[in-house]
């Protein structure tokens, strides 16, 4: 059936550009379009970068999302895979982070990312839990700073045959270039806005049939707005400055639990972009730029079985850069850049659960109220950065050289003891309680004490990194045959390895003009992940129980005795190697049918990859004189993954239109899918029932790992087209997925052996088809500026993401949906 797709969708992309060569062939008079011309759908790199993609500004523009995601432009790219998304729960419509993306098989959090060649990768942990999690932060984005794409000038992804230039991931690279100031006055803003009401909800017959019609959950509610606003101001013919500012935002309606009156209430995510970016042109071939870029980000959570719980996680930072290049026979660059990214929260700082009858826990109907949070977590991490490029002509060649200084700080840090107190005394001893100390939520004279806590030592947690990386790379060209051979040297304090990486790749021209094929062998050396190190310095975790004193029911501070201890994952039991992947590309370029062809094979091996494993079991003696034990699990080397992967690309641009098609066949296995596991895990790991038997918890989460971004078969076409003399820009872009298989919870609940065991089961996914349609329309073009209509439609079809889903929790999916704004340019 593939296959079969494939081949339809392939032999309907060729169809234009071949009856167009036939009439070239037939030497036709040419038509010439006046005005502007359509760019590239993206630029294809060939011979030595043939794993190269670039995406250019007018195409940005043309393709972007209305939620203005940069990376959701790598969507028409045949090696890029994102999450599947069925259901439109609250937290992922309030999410305005970017989309997780996996290249070439690697990990969503194994990529480079820069921006404007600025490191923007977290070192922290990017496998968080819940923004409600008692401990843990939510670990919101494997980036550390992300641009609004009104901002954004160029786009570069390299999949495979990545220069030594590259280095610290085993995934891919992936640049963003924020957009230079222009040499003329010139002033742009905009707006657009989405909501529930521009928003088709469907719902699968099983979920619907599940639920029933009487009991069907109200649709989401939310609004987001984007508007922001650029100003170019020429200081002098040789000096420019860009001033830009650009805001996102989310809002949306939540439900409080049936047992908390069922209110509405909304939580809001905000993310703003403010950018300077100033060039100046000392002579014709010295260039110096500087920039500075404050990023922040909030997102608000509360647990809706709860209340006075709001939690603010915080994303972003800020971000500066000043670099001087020289361009010509002999080029050279030198630049200093400082990050900072903020990824705490702000959440209250106790917990209790109260009983519901009494004054304080009457907020409720359950038999006990949870009010409160759970403490307030600093994160943050600094980055700073030197680095030197070089390169000059030598011999029949080129050769370049470079070298890079990273000094990476990363802190933790709960700077007051946190407290969740529990376990009530009984209602009907209400009457017998006396608090040694003035009432308080934790225990109130004649109603209740709460007779547990859990301690959440205060602590600061802090890790120091220096990373050195120094490359040479040279090029030659040896009549049909052209040769890059690169080394490239690593280094991280933190890991203590010193990592060699070879790149190498040869490229033939083929007798036909414009034809050749590369082949290349490379290998990349992942980063060090300071998140083992931050975890390594948490204190234990607490439980203190207290029962009354003897003389009746007095319960006093003084009672307070531990009860219970344990301790997360740990990264102390040993040197570890650095995860590295070993490379084999093969590629094809050509000119073909007016346009170009690209056919690219990958093959990597992923080793030395960090997976967990069971260590020893510690035995602790508490305060009361009881002994515990717990199993400690330790971070190994004995990860593995594999990657097969063939794409087929083909663009063409002519005159007003732009077309890219491409596919792409894969198969990506690992051991494992993240490198932690959570202290839940370490002490309970609950069974549960999968297919007749009993497994567990982390048993499933094995059997699931890497099926969600791991789609074996897609192919994705997009086309710009410009009409009406260049007034309206159209863009019709489509993504075909191949069926997928998972393990997930059902929400049943089964008996085996007198045991209840939660339900896990595979759930099908099928085939999906996505097409979506951009259109911007000049409104009024005057001295005084252009006016823009915008219209960005995702699901163009109102296709039903999942028509086999009996999710009743979410059971509604997103169906049609529209983004509309106007954008001013002068």
């Amino acid at each position: 059936m593939q296959i079969t797709l494939a081949r339809a969708l392939f032999a309907t992309a060729m169809v234009v550009p071949a009856v167009q060569a036939h009439a070239q062939e037939q030497q036709l008079p040419e038509v010439v379009a006046d005005g502007e011309r359509a760019d590239d759908s993206y630029v294809m790199g060939t011979g030595a970068d043939s794993g190269t993609t670039r995406i250019t500004e007018k195409e940005i523009r043309a393709r972007a999302p209305g939620s203005g995601d940069a990376n959701q432009l790598l969507k028409a790219m045949p090696t890029v895979q994102f999450r599947r998304q069925t259901t439109t729960n609250e937290e992922d419509i309030q999410d305005i982070s970017p989309a997780d993306i996996s290249i070439s098989g690697g990990r969503y959090y194994e990529n480079l990312i820069t921006i404007d060649g600025v490191d923007a990768n977290t070192r922290v942990d990017v496998e968080g839990e819940a923004p409600t999690h008692a401990m843990e932060l939510s670990g919101a984005s494997p980036q550390t700073a992300w641009f609004d794409t009104n901002l954004i000038g160029e786009v570069t992804l390299r999949d495979s045959n990545v220069s030594a230039e590259f280095g610290r991931f085993t995934g891919g690279a992936l640049d963003i270039k924020t957009r230079s100031p222009k040499r003329e006055f010139g002033f742009t803003t905009t707006v657009s806005y989405s909501s529930d009401a521009l928003t088709h909800f469907r719902m699968a017959k099983g979920a619907r049939e599940a639920i029933g019609e009487d009991e069907m959950p109200k649709k989401p509610s939310f609004e987001k707005w984007r508007y922001g606003a650029t100003v170019d101001l020429p200081i002098s013919q040789d000096f420019g400055l860009l001033l830009g500012y650009n805001r996102s935002r989310a809002d949306v309606v939540y439900t409080r639990g049936r047992a908390y009156g069922s209110t509405r209430y909304g939580q809001s995510s905000v993310s703003d972009n403010f950018l300077a970016k100033a060039e100046a042109d000392l002579s014709a071939d010295l260039r110096l730029t500087g920039q500075f870029s404050y990023t922040p980000y909030d997102s608000e959570a509360s647990n809706a079985n709860g209340t006075q719980n709001l939690i603010v996680t915080h994303g972003g930072g800020i971000s500066s850069k000043l670099e001087l290049a020289k361009s010509g026979t002999t080029n050279w660059s030198i630049s200093a850049a400082f990050t900072h990214s903020d990824t705490g929260r702000d959440a209250p700082p106790i917990n209790y659960s109260i009983p519901s009858w009494t004054e304080a826990g009457n907020v409720c109907s359950s038999p006990n109220c949870t009010i409160g949070g759970f403490g307030k977590l600093d994160q943050w991490q600094n980055n700073y950065i030197l680095n030197g490029r070089w390169s000059a002509p030598l011999g029949p060649g080129r050769l370049a050289m470079g070298l890079d200084y990273q000094g990476i700080e990363a802190m933790r840090r709960r700077a007051e003891d946190g407290y969740a107190y529990l376990q009530p005394t009984d209602r009907d001893l209400a009457a017998t309680i006396v608090c040694a100390e003035p009432d308080g939520l934790a225990c109130m004279t004649g109603q209740y004490a709460l007779t547990t806590y859990q301690y959440y030592q205060a602590y600061r947690a802090r890790v120091n990194l220096d990373s050195v990386a120094a490359w040479a790379e040279y090029t030659a060209d040896l009549g049909d045959l052209s040769l890059r051979a690169g080394l490239r040297y690593d280094y991280e304090s933190f890991l203590g390895n010193h990592n060699i990486s070879p790149r190498l790749s040869a490229t033939y021209a083929l007798p036909w003009d414009g034809w050749s094929v590369t082949l290349g062998a490379n290998r990349y050396y992942g980063r060090s992940m300071l998140a083992y190190a931050l975890r390594e310095q948490y204190p234990d975790n607490f439980t203190y129980s207290r029962g009354a004193a003897d003389q009746g029911g007095l319960y006093s501070e003084a009672d307070w005795a531990m009860s219970r201890t344990s301790r997360t994952a740990t990264y102390s039991d040993g040197k570890k190697k650095t995860p590295y992947s070993d490379e084999l590309s093969a590629a094809l370029s050509a000119g073909i049918l007016g346009g170009n062809l690209r056919i690219k094979g990958i093959y990597r091996e992923g080793k030395d990859e960090f997976v967990r494993s069971a260590g020893e079991t510690l035995t602790k003696t508490l305060e009361n004189g009881r002994t515990v034990s717990y199993l400690n699990y330790v971070i190994n080397n004995d990860g593995y993954s594999k990657y097969r992967g063939l794409s087929l690309e083909w663009t063409r641009s002519f005159g007003k239109h732009s077309f890219a098609f491409s596919t792409n066949f894969s198969k990506t296995t690992t051991t494992n899918d993240d490198y932690f596991v959570p202290v839940e895990e370490v002490i309970d790991n609950p069974l549960v029932a999968f297919q007749g038997r009993v497994v567990s918890y982390t048993d499933i989460i094995a059997m699931t790992q890497r099926d969600d971004m791991a789609v074996p078969f897609m192919a994705n076409m997009t086309w710009t087209a410009l009409w009406l003399s260049d007034r309206i820009t159209t863009n019709v872009n489509l993504r075909y997925t191949d069926k997928v298989r998972r393990i997930e919870e059902t929400g049943a609940r089964t008996t085996i052996d007198g045991a209840t065991y939660d339900v896990w089961d595979y759930v099908n996914y099928p085939r999906s088809l996505d097409v979506n349609l951009n259109a911007q329309a000049e409104v009024i073009r005057s001295q005084y500026g252009v006016l823009t209509a915008d219209v960005r439609v995702a699901n163009l079809f109102d296709r039903l993401p999942s028509p086999n889903s009996t999710a009743t929790s979410n059971p509604y999916q997103f169906g049609r949906s529209f983004w509309v704004g106007l954008n001013y340019r002068f």
